[in-house]
């Protein structure tokens, strides 16, 4: 009788498992990740060589610095969409410090007080203005971009000093520092969520804004520090952008936002905000990575890219729903 209901114990626990990985959010963009791998591989026999996986690991860095930070605004039921224009504004400070007074410190700060600040204003507009963050953001994308080109006159920045340059190009045990940056925020961002209360918080607030307000949580506190976290990830990301381009042009970081909002809603953060992790960021970051390099593989041309990524995001929005119907997760 006993091995009769071994099977069916074993059964049950491989199908609980099973439930337990589907209800993770970053399911879905794990098993997607794992097939496109498997695709391109067949398809292209350069993939899975070790300079191309380099690179495709240091060209999502900043991409996937930046998505850890937007992954909070969105899990708090909002939105930054100004993270392109913003990345340009950062990266225009780092430069201009970096060509008068060197040094990788000083033009690092420059980046993340300026990003620091900006996200500030979204924060304020948001919380003490009471806009809509769709409208805030979407109104710093352009007004950003016109300082950008207020500041530099349409010129570029370029001269930067390589020890500036050193957290986009320099390695250490064959691992680039992008690489290395990304990792440990991506540490720093999971024992956040996971062990402070304001981590804690931004899942609440996301998840029902009526009833954390009940329950007497900071709500416009937490918004704001997630939209100021947004900058200061993205003064970090322009320093290893600048560090990696070798110069600072006036339409740096235009259309990123996109391939922001596209990392954070594919890798499995729900866009109506309270589910998801980091490490849905991560993931989705990493498979943007992979989507890009694998068409370019296959030469598919440049101007299909913003095609796919739109299409990626409708299809993540309708595979979390279909998930969360399976596992019967309506939560």
């Amino acid at each position: 009788m006993s091995e009769a209901r071994a099977p069916a114990e074993r059964g049950g626990a491989g199908g609980a498992a099973l439930r337990r990985f589907l209800r993770r959010p970053e399911a879905p963009a794990l098993v997607f990740l794992v097939v496109l791998i498997a695709a391109f591989t067949l398809a292209n026999d350069r993939f899975l060589q070790v300079g191309n996986l380099e690179s495709i690991l240091a060209s999502v860095a900043v991409l996937g610095v930046i998505a850890l930070a937007v992954n909070q605004v969105i899990l708090c039921g909002e939105i930054d969409i100004s993270t392109g224009s913003m990345l340009g504004l950062c990266a225009v400070a780092a430069g201009a410090v970096a060509t008068s007074a060197g040094g990788l410190l000083l033009p690092l700060l420059a980046g993340v007080a300026v990003g620091g600040l900006a996200g500030a204003v979204n924060g304020l507009l948001v919380t003490v203005g009471r806009i809509p963050s769709i409208i805030v953001t979407l109104g710093m994308l352009y007004a950003l971009r016109g300082v950008i080109l207020l500041v530099t006159g349409g010129t570029w920045i370029t001269g930067i000093p390589n020890e500036t340059r050193v957290l986009g190009t320099g390695k250490v045990l064959g691992l680039g520092y992008p690489v290395i940056v990304l990792l440990l925020l991506f540490v720093v961002m999971e024992l956040v969520s996971r062990h402070s209360t304001w981590g804690r918080n931004v899942f609440a607030v996301g998840g029902n804004r009526r009833a954390a307000r009940f329950a007497g949580l900071p709500i416009d506190r937490v918004r704001f520090f997630a939209f100021v976290l947004v900058g200061v990830f993205v003064g970090i990301a322009s320093v290893i952008y600048m560090g990696r381009a070798g110069s600072v042009q006036t339409n740096t970081g235009t259309g990123l936002e996109l391939q922001v909002v596209a990392a954070v809603v594919i890798g499995g953060t729900s866009i109506s905000g309270g589910r998801g992790s980091s490490l849905a960021a991560l993931t989705g970051a990493v498979l943007i990575g992979v989507i890009l390099n694998g068409l370019v593989l296959l030469g598919v041309p440049g101007i299909w890219q913003d095609a796919v990524l739109g299409g990626l995001i409708l299809l993540a929005i309708t595979t979390d729903v279909l998930r969360r119907r399976l596992v019967g997760d309506e939560a």
